[in-house]
């Protein structure tokens, strides 16, 4: 284990507050040994990793240390840590990696959720932790969605966009209307429940903007609106929420199909 403040500290530094930076050079920072956990199960292996000196002795950390190919970590002093970390909760132990880069195209014949300009890191990371645990394998970002390789959307996805397929970027003018499924956006007063709605053929599921809904451009090719009823006097579900329950309806619909 190596005690520096190196180059690489710097470069987490700056990858934790540029979006910019992250988009050039398709790196960013993972927080927390879950999420390290999460990489290392996936044969992941990062470009330089950090450790809280106060735990470098905790098993779980211990083991991370034990993988042949990861390369040595430093250990550094909890302020140090606590100054670099973006997180308001910093972790225990932090990696810089590359992040996988997407298929070349666009998702034409299977299902997928779209994320249309949302903003809030915590909604993203549990729309992706939703979509990994119901199945839902292929996530697209719409132009204006927040950089879901964010450190912040990271730790809100608990380690799910290991296990998706992530696209970032996409312009759903021209996307979508080569979509060969239906196209359904989540929208409040819709006329239609979503448990009205036969989810298991190929669906893309729309999820707008917390505050806006959904833009112009998703709204005008949509084949439907779906909504969540609601009781009276309440206004709307968040974002998360919402296309939670879109999720794990379909995940529903399909469990039942398959045991018939």
């Amino acid at each position: 284990m190596k005690t520096a403040r190196s180059s690489a500290l710097r470069l987490w530094g700056r990858l934790a507050e540029s979006a910019h930076l992250r988009r050039r050079e398709r790196q960013t920072v993972l927080e927390g040994v879950h999420l390290l956990q999460g990489y290392q199960a996936k044969g992941g292996i990062p470009l330089h990793w950090f450790i809280r000196a106060s735990i470098v002795a905790d098993p779980e950390v211990v083991a991370l240390q034990r993988h042949s190919l990861w390369p040595e970590a430093t250990v550094i002093a909890d302020d140090l840590f606590d100054e670099y970390s973006s997180l308001q909760s910093p972790g225990e132990v932090a990696a810089l990696i590359s992040w996988p880069a997407a298929p070349a195209s666009l998702p034409r014949e299977e299902s997928c959720l779209v994320l249309d300009g949302l903003q809030d890191p915590g909604n993203v990371g549990t729309l992706l932790r939703s979509a990994a645990a119901a199945g839902m394998s292929t996530v697209v970002c719409a132009t204006g969605t927040v950089q879901v390789w964010s450190p912040k959307v990271l730790r809100a996805g608990m380690g799910a966009h290991f296990q998706l397929t992530l696209h970032e970027g996409a312009d759903l003018r021209d996307w979508l209307p080569g979509y060969s499924g239906t196209i359904l956006g989540a929208e409040r007063g819709a006329s239609r429940a979503y448990d009205d709605f036969d989810l298991r053929g190929t669906v893309a599921l729309v999820i707008g903007n917390e505050g806006a809904g959904l833009t112009r451009d998703a709204r005008d090719l949509l084949h439907e609106r779906i909504g969540v009823p609601m009781s009276a006097g309440v206004e709307s579900l968040n974002a998360g929420v919402a296309g939670s329950i879109l999720l794990f309806e379909r995940q529903r619909q399909l469990r039942a199909r398959n045991a018939e």
